[in-house]
């Protein structure tokens, strides 16, 4: 064997495995990056629904407190309710604020609150059907004196 023709086959060899190491670490580059940005939607989305289900909770939470004190409704009851309202309704999907609507509303025939959540709980988590029925929730109403 020539030792120019060895010289030749172990820098084609070496070039050959350096190419493809280089495209072999550009790839998994890639795929981690991949990995990693749906990772980060992910988190995003799970934050998101966090938010959600927290606004929810506090709006209908300052709505039903005056009937749980037992008493009627004051101008200072109804600002608590209204600023907690305006603080988080912002942070709901359109779909969210019309579940919400005609319940705050006092429309006829709209849901009570454990039918809220259990619908809110629908969109949330990206349900077909719900998984829970409003029936199943508990409550603590206020005691009666």
């Amino acid at each position: 064997m020539n030792w120019s023709n060895l010289i030749s086959a172990l820098i084609g060899a070496g070039f050959g495995t350096t190419a493809l190491g280089v495209l072999f670490k550009i790839y998994l580059d890639h795929r981690l990056s991949i990995d990693r940005e749906l990772a980060a939607e992910n988190r995003l989305f799970r934050q998101k629904q966090r938010e959600a289900s927290t606004a929810i909770a506090e709006i209908l939470s300052a709505w039903v407190h005056t009937a749980y004190k037992g008493t009627t409704s004051t101008n200072e009851d109804r600002w608590i309710t209204q600023s907690t309202y305006w603080k988080n309704i912002l942070l709901l999907d359109k779909e969210l604020i019309d579940l919400l609507f005609p319940t705050l509303a006092n429309k006829p025939g709209s849901a009570g609150s454990n039918e809220l959540i259990v619908q809110a709980r629908k969109v949330l988590l990206n349900l077909r059907e719900p998984d829970i029925k409003a029936s199943e929730l508990n409550n603590w109403p206020p005691e009666k004196p």
